[in-house]
């Protein structure tokens, strides 16, 4: 059975380290994302593999790749924010190493030296994980990378299209409005009229909004608003389609669309009027008496 312990806390741990890449905070403050001794020669290329997003109840796989050169490797730590959750020591016996952290669970089965696998996430595993790579003696050269991952929560339905009325002038201002309910993080909404991307100028508005739901769920609301000098050129044989995507990183992708019938009062043709067939014959006569 693998060994179960505090972990340690990574913050401060490497003060001679150099920061080389910054989230840039409020008020002009920044924030270390990631650390590199500059002066490694055995210890290369460390990068930390994962999809920036996973759908909640899934699994998360986790990857630090490095290339050590002729060196030996000493370690691999995992951490969630500061906290240190698994650890990979070659030379220990047996060499993984798992420090309970509430919501993390590991799949040692599928863990190794490079790979870590965590089990059902919830939203609460939202954050920032890093790995840590030491070579071993006699210089233990190390390095971090660190990756933002959010667990997401998928809307339940489809989004929902709403219209004043289906049937609309083209002199007139059509208006409608989609939503896409109790999601985390909020749903990205698009436009599409008749199979276009819409977007903000003269003659189209949008407007987005993000309601808080219970349970820090999120409510995805947008308005789209065409008005008259527009309405000529979105009307396709009468008919003008408006469909609304909601969609969350690459995990969901919903969509719903409804048709606008153009109602403008149509002018009825004015035709001449048709002489009779008696009068008709009446002129041929007269025709035939004259030609005579």
């Amino acid at each position: 059975m693998p060994k179960v312990l505090k972990g340690e806390k990574r913050a401060n741990q490497y003060p001679n380290f150099d920061c080389y890449l910054f989230l840039r905070l409020e008020m002009g403050e920044r924030k270390c994302l990631a650390f590199s001794n500059q002066s490694n020669e055995g210890l290369k290329n460390v990068r930390l593999k994962a999809d920036p997003a996973v759908q909640s109840g899934d699994i998360l796989r986790l990857e630090c790749d490095y290339d050590l050169e002729n060196a030996q490797l000493y370690s691999i730590k995992w951490y969630f924010g500061d906290d240190e959750f698994y650890r990979f020591v070659p030379k220990e016996s047996p060499p993984t190493r798992v420090f309970p952290l509430p919501g993390v669970v590991v799949d040692l089965t599928k863990s190794d030296h490079r790979v870590v696998n965590l089990e059902n996430v919830q939203r609460n595993l939202t954050g920032y994980y890093a790995c840590e790579v030491s070579a071993d003696a006699p210089l233990f050269h190390t390095d971090v990378k660190k990756a933002l991952i959010i667990v997401v929560e998928s809307p339940r339905d489809s989004p929902r299209i709403f219209a004043k009325k289906k049937n609309f002038s083209q002199s007139g201002k059509i208006e409608a409005s989609c939503v896409s309910t109790k999601s985390y993080p909020a749903t990205n909404l698009t436009w599409y009229i008749n199979g276009r991307r819409a977007q903000n100028d003269t003659f189209k508005k949008i407007t987005n909004l993000i309601e808080l739901e219970l349970g820090s769920l999120e409510t995805s609301k947008s308005k789209l608003e065409i008005t008259s000098p527009s309405l000529g050129g979105v009307f396709v044989d009468g008919k003008l389609k408006l469909l609304c995507q909601a969609t969350l990183f690459s995990i969901y992708n919903g969509t719903n669309e409804i048709e606008i019938v153009d109602d403008t009062p149509q002018l009825a043709h004015v035709l001449s009027p048709t002489p009779s067939d008696a009068f008709v014959n009446q002129i041929n006569k007269a025709r035939k008496i004259t030609a005579s």
